[in-house]
């Protein structure tokens, strides 16, 4: 179990989640991956949201959060932890225990497994919900910043819909409407829908529909910003998308 220390908690409402920047698996579940180790990376490098730990770093090191180290294809902590209320487990079987490979529609893995895994999903929820209570209990209101990147690539489950260059989410009775309106003002130069293609923001369990004083926006940013096609490279724009996001934390404080 992880100890919260009370002096890391720095003087601001904010909190900031890092889901899917992990490429991490423990060694001992690679064996439980049916497709090949080649295949494994491809896909963890793909569908990670490659360096939004580097991108959203001033706001991390400045508010505190929680990052998730792991890969999705270990486990989503975006996801519900009961898979009958994930839209995304019922359709695709990509629930927090993803069942089903990203990049070609197959068989991902055993789930043999599946119980041992799950105490890293709810460990990581645990620290969210505990860290979220802390700063309620110094500030009286706690905003999340929930930071992602999406390929420009659209995958076998994906809707095929002209993307954004940035997608701001949020759930009406948890939105931070300031927080939403300096990011559209920072990214003005560029194209930046509400809700779509993704839509709200993570809220941690033990508040999401029941206490308002928790905020929640998510910030995705189009990986063609800041990635070669590759999905993999950074391009001549990453520290232009890195400054984009101080000029955010700027804004904040």
């Amino acid at each position: 179990m992880v100890f919260l220390q009370k002096e890391l908690f720095i003087n601001h409402k904010y909190l900031i989640h890092l889901p899917h920047s992990g490429i991490e698996i423990p060694k001992e579940y690679i064996d439980d991956y049916y497709i090949s180790q080649q295949e494994l990376k491809e896909n963890i490098f793909e569908y990670a949201d490659l360096y939004t730990d580097e991108l959203f770093s001033s706001l991390f090191d400045t508010f505190d959060g929680v990052k998730n180290k792991y890969s999705r294809l270990f486990f989503d902590p975006e996801r519900f932890g009961d898979d009958n209320q994930e839209e995304m487990y019922v359709k695709f079987r990509l629930g927090w225990f993803y069942e089903n490979a990203i990049l070609k529609k197959k068989p991902l893995r055993d789930s043999i497994n599946k119980n041992k895994i799950r105490k890293y999903f709810d460990e990581h929820h645990w620290l969210l919900n505990a860290k979220t209570k802390q700063k309620l209990d110094m500030f009286g209101e706690c905003t999340i910043i929930d930071c992602h990147s999406f390929s420009n690539k659209r995958y076998w489950f994906h809707e095929d819909i002209l993307l954004p260059d940035i997608c701001i989410g949020f759930e009406k009775n948890h939105v931070d409407e300031k927080l939403v309106a300096i990011i559209k003002n920072e990214f003005k130069e560029y194209s930046v829908s509400i809700n779509k293609p993704y839509v709200g923001s993570l809220v941690p369990t033990n508040y999401w529909g029941k206490d308002f004083r928790v905020k929640s926006v998510m910030i995705e940013i189009n990986k063609k910003l800041y990635l070669e096609s590759d999905n993999i490279t950074k391009n001549n724009n990453f520290f232009l998308i890195k400054e984009k996001i101080e000029n955010i934390l700027k804004s904040l404080i």
